[in-house]
């Protein structure tokens, strides 16, 4: 993900799909749009990436290009033209460098609510800058004063103007006081730790919070030089600002406005429903695949992975965004309510998609997972899973492996996954065309609204004829292993069943999810026809609840800086921050998904509580309260955060006392050190690898900016003072490219961009206002003033770069490490509430549940995690910034492993997905199959349950903590250990629930028959699905039965465990090379030779 604020995720880039980084996840696209021939010679000729083509042909980032460009040279008119040269001051340039800072690219209401914020920031510092000043003159020693007034008028020349003697003075330090000056230094450094830890915390907030800064460093910085009030200093910065911000204004109003209800729905469309449209798409050769062909399937596999990341980008970049609808009047068909419903269904139906990506996941993890066991030595025995892998090549069938099936599952599913795509196809063309109709006709050959409704009825029609005959089509190949007679499962080909069903069940996550997306499809396609209904035409749109969404918009944690330059980390900066509760979770237990009578919906009152603490326990006066109150907010001032805000209030200070030293005085003020302040400020990074990251960007943009702004001012001036016309020409034209890839291209790559256009406007500013404006200090223009203003940067970015490493560093390694071990943790409790909601249906009834009821159980099913998995999906794709700047930190005690880190990140990434197709196939199970499934499932035991939370605590405490872990045995042993323990057990005796009649045997074996199949093999990864199956449907595999669309969904469930224990033993694995093992020899070899003893080998 780009580190730039949510605004700019949904202003930028409307046409094209959002990237995700390289070195973690791959950014290949199945279908790719198509390019004019000029634009691919072009992007060959001039090496152009092909992330960036989209905007040269993208006519609305054009538009914002002129928007921006005309704001430009407004700036640049009012500083050039004598006249208002003269009005606005010796910083005249300012309102140019804001145009290169903040131009305004983005949504009307958006860069508003942006340029309010700013407003907020420049008011607080010259507010707490005017406290400084006033408290400051108190301080001041009126004798020293006094004296210091004496000494300068005895040197006056009285035949000379005294007032220009005295403002010399002033500058020079003659009026400098230690206690003034010290009041002015506590003033600063508090009011800079209070912004940088806003600026922290808040990271939305951070524009209004960096100019907050520079007005107090205005203040503070040239105000200890003052002995008398000065209240309006502040002055010089803020009306070249007001003016650019008049400017700004007038152009987002006049030249091609935009709202963003016009952003969201085009980003909807092409963020979040174009990655959907192409996982579908891509699902035509996940089926036509080869099951040999496992580098074919890996790359099918990373494109999911791909599609799926881009999906979940977009849905993070849009989501903050949804409330700020309401802030803004537009005119269109869909209002600010319809699109945030829009985008809801759009949402949901990505997370259904993430389903179909699970199949070709789980099919590569299949084959990484074999490989792993044969190819790579592991000091755990692994006895019983290579015993498997010997039987199961002698039940080998290809009628009944993916060899076979594939076929069917691509022809069964054809007609669905074909008229899903047109219907997608169709919404997706008709949204853009809404889109851009909003104040002209639509074309007369565009589709009517039969042309959608006809597309309903086809997906309606098919999704039918899918769940009610094709989709047991599959089942074909298994028939001959029913009794024809009775329909039962013949005796003899139980061993053989147990691992031809195998890859049925894999199939079968296919086929759910695609049901489960097309039911989806069809809710949003039911909601778009409702609003083309009440909304044939575009109409005025009016917002509400402004005051409420701009206040709740600006408390978001989440958020990117638009003045990071790219390099900000997206995220807040509290490495210890916790997940937050699922808002779904507020008036529900954890197993309730029975539909609520409304009688008892009443909301509880909220209950305070504390998270334990082994040193007190819970406050119980006032007083301990406080103290509880007082303990958190140091832990805040202490992390991450507060040590930002710290080193930010210490550089702020350290670059300051020049300029109250009365030595050096008067050099830092002649000098502008000022802007060296400024530089350090904005430049200074949270962690190691992102000041590394920052330096290189910002000097390399600096040099670069420099050298075009002495061709800028040299071209337009020549060697005299500057033509007004020639400057404003050279420098239009030598700022343009870089302003277009500034707002064309993600924050993440626009730093280097922004910085060469910010010095631009620096040194053509400067120059031209040092040759027009009479000052205390003229720098000159051109090659002279452009190396001062070098050094000053070279000073800021240094000092940033001192005080990062001198001052307990931060280091991106140890924050990206810990976040692993934060996700580890929150997918074991996600884990934990999907299993123990499994478990919790065994107090409900299943008899008597209408289906409009089990309707409203599945959508309780699904809102009641749906909250958490967003939450650390999105926190999963936001640590990829982390990632980079990881990279970059210096490995002093050795190389850092990235393709260890990089496998446990993808991982994780894969086990919540699988997670999400097991809470998926669970919100849409019936009662009496979750029984079942809860019930007679060893992937259910509590023990096994038990073992895995058990597993997902320890690996992230040693991740966390980085000490090695105890020593364990693998999660696959240990189901096999907890199976063992009840061998002798009939499965009815140790369920928890009497099992119906006729479900005590399996097709009418004993336990003794059972127990011998059993003995006969052991677990593992490769067979737990079907074994544990036919634990779980013993007694009712019949012909007639097993057409049911419930034991599909069983079917994914149960794949949906197993693979969830794989991902867990793969976390184990990579940990361990991670952080080590300490060895027990004797428990290894008690291991292997239980093991073959399990198998009578011994």
């Amino acid at each position: 993900m780009s580190n730039n604020s949510a605004t700019s995720d949904v202003t930028a880039h409307v046409g094209e799909t959002p990237k995700t980084n390289t070195n973690i996840t791959a950014s290949s696209d199945p279908n790719p749009p198509q390019q004019s021939s000029f634009i691919a010679k072009l992007e060959k000729t001039l090496h152009i990436p092909k992330w960036f083509t989209p905007s040269l042909t993208d006519r609305r980032q054009w538009k914002n290009f002129v928007r921006c460009m005309m704001t430009t040279f407004g700036s640049l008119v009012v500083m050039l033209a004598q006249n208002s040269l003269n009005k606005i001051g010796q910083a005249a340039f300012f309102a140019a460098l804001m145009s290169q800072m903040l131009p305004p690219y983005m949504a009307l209401s958006i860069y508003l609510f942006a340029l309010l914020t700013l407003l907020i920031g420049l008011c607080f510092g010259w507010a707490w800058g005017v406290a400084a000043m006033a408290s400051a003159l108190r301080a001041r020693d009126q004798v020293l004063y006094r004296q210091q007034v004496q000494s300068e008028q005895s040197g006056y020349d009285t035949t000379a103007n005294i007032d220009a003697q005295y403002q010399a003075s002033i500058f020079r330090g003659a009026f400098l006081d230690p206690g003034s000056s010290a009041v002015y230094g506590v003033f600063l450094f508090i009011g800079c730790y209070f912004l940088g830890f806003v600026r922290a915390t808040r990271p939305r907030l951070t524009l209004g919070c960096i100019f907050g800064t520079i007005i107090i460093d205005l203040m503070c910085s040239f105000g200890p030089l003052f002995p008398i009030p000065e209240y309006t200093l502040a002055k010089q910065l803020l009306i070249p600002a007001g003016v650019f911000i008049a400017i700004a204004i007038a152009s987002m109003f006049l030249i091609f406005p935009q709202t963003l209800n016009h952003i969201m729905l085009d980003a909807v469309t092409t963020k979040m429903l174009g990655p959907t449209i192409r996982l579908l798409k891509l699902q035509d050769s996940v089926v036509t695949t080869s099951p040999q062909d496992t580098e074919r399937w890996h790359e099918l596999a990373t494109q999911s992975y791909a599609l799926r990341a881009g999906h979940i980008a977009g849905v993070t970049a849009l989501e903050g965004q949804t409330a700020l609808l309401q802030l803004e009047i537009t005119r269109g068909q869909i209002g600010p309510g319809n699109l945030q419903k829009v985008f809801a269904k759009v949402k949901n139906l990505g997370l259904r998609a993430y389903g179909l990506a699970s199949f070709s996941m789980i099919i590569d993890e299949q084959h990484r997972s074999a490989k792993a066991v044969f190819e790579e030595s592991s000091p755990h025995s692994m006895i019983r899973v290579k015993a498997h892998h010997d039987r199961m090549k002698q039940h080998i069938d290809e009628t009944h492996s993916l060899e076979g099936l594939l076929p069917i599952l691509a022809e069964s599913t054809s007609e669905l996954r074909q008229t899903s795509a047109k219907a997608l196809d169709d919404i997706s063309d008709w949204l853009l065309l809404v889109n851009h109709t909003r104040w002209k006709k639509k074309p007369s050959s565009a589709p009517d609204i039969r042309h959608r409704e006809l597309n309903l009825q086809n997906v309606r029609n098919a999704l039918k004829g899918f769940r009610e005959s094709k989709h047991f089509q599959m089942l074909e190949p298994y028939k001959d292993s029913f009794d024809p007679r009775t329909g039962e499962l013949k005796l003899h080909l139980m061993e053989s069943y147990r691992y031809s069903s195998r890859d049925l069940f894999r199939c079968f996550v296919f086929t759910s999810s695609l049901i489960a997306f097309t039911i989806d499809l069809i809710e949003l396609l039911e909601l778009l026809l409702q609003i083309e209904r009440d909304n044939p035409k575009s109409r005025i749109q009016l917002p509400n609840a402004f005051t409420k969404n701009v206040v709740k918009s600006a408390n978001e944690k989440e958020g990117g800086n638009p003045l990071d330059m790219g390099t900000g980390d997206n995220s807040s900066l509290d490495v210890n921050a916790s997940l937050e509760e699922d808002d779904h979770d507020e008036e529900r237990g954890e197993t309730s998904t029975a539909v609520e009578k409304k009688d008892s919906a009443k909301k509880e009152k909220k209950v305070t509580t504390h998270a334990k603490d082994p040193d007190a326990e819970d406050p119980r006066n006032a007083f301990q309260r406080f103290g509880r109150s007082l303990h958190h907010l140091w832990q805040g001032l202490t992390g991450a955060s507060g040590v930002f805000a710290l080193k930010y209030g210490l550089v702020s200070v350290a670059l300051w006392i020049p300029a109250v030293c009365p030595s050096s005085a008067y050099f830092t003020y002649t000098n502008r050190g000022l802007w060296a302040l400024i530089m350090a400020q904005t430049g200074l990074g949270v962690f190691t690898g992102e000041q590394i990251q920052q330096f290189i960007l910002r000097m390399g943009g600096t040099i670069v900016g420099l050298v075009l702004g002495m061709a800028a001012w040299y071209i337009g001036s020549g060697h005299g003072t500057g033509n007004p016309y020639g400057v404003a020409a050279a420098t239009m034209v030598l700022v343009a490219p870089c302003l277009f890839i500034r707002i064309a291209v993600p924050m993440d790559k626009a730093a280097f961009f922004l910085m060469i256009n910010v010095t631009l406007m620096f040194v053509v500013g400067y120059s031209w206002v040092d040759e027009h404006v009479y000052q205390t200090a003229n720098q000159g223009s051109g090659a002279g003033l452009a190396g001062r203003r070098a050094l000053l940067v070279i000073i800021g970015f240094v000092a940033g770069f001192i005080i990062m490493f001198l001052l307990r560093p931060i280091s991106a390694r140890a924050l990206f490490r810990k976040r692993l071990a934060k996700n580890m943790t929150d997918i074991g409790d996600l884990y934990g509430k999907v299993v123990t909601g499994i478990e919790g249906e065994l107090d409900h009834e299943d008899s008597g549940i209408q289906s409009e009821d089990k309707g409203k159980i599945a959508e309780i099913r699904r809102e009641k995690y749906k909250g958490g998995f967003m939450k650390v999906f999105g926190r999963i794709m936001a640590m990829q910034p982390q990632f980079d700047f990881a990279r970059l930190e210096p490995g002093l005690r050795g190389p850092w492993p990235k393709t260890k880190y990089e496998a446990l990140y993808k991982t994780q990434s894969q086990l919540l997905s699988t997670l999400a197709l097991l809470s998926s196939a669970y919100s849409r199970m019936d009662v009496k199959w979750c029984k079942r499934l809860a019930s007679r499932s060893e992937l259910m035991q509590p023990a096994f349950i038990a073992d895995c939370l058990s597993m997902f605590s320890i690996l992230q405490q040693s991740l966390r903590t980085g000490e090695p872990l105890p020593a364990m045995i693998p999660i696959f042993e240990r189901l096999a250990i907890h199976r063992c323990a009840f061998k002798g057990v009939p499965a009815h005796k140790i369920d928890t629930t009497v099992p119906p009649e006729g479900e005590k045997h399996l097709n009418g074996a004993d336990d003794s028959q059972r127990l011998q199949v059993e003995r006969s093999g052991s677990i593992d990864d490769l067979e737990m699905a079907t074994r544990d199956a036919e634990n779980v449907l013993r007694g009712t595999i019949t012909w007639e039965t097993i057409h049911d669309e419930q034991i599909a969904l069983f079917a994914t469930a149960n794949i949906a465990l197993v693979h969830i224990a794989v991902g867990l033993n793969e976390m184990f694995r990579i940990v361990k090379e991670l952080v080590g093992e300490r060895e027990l020899q004797g428990l290894e070899r008690a291991s292997e030779r239980w093991a073959r003893g399990e198998l009578g080998r011994v």
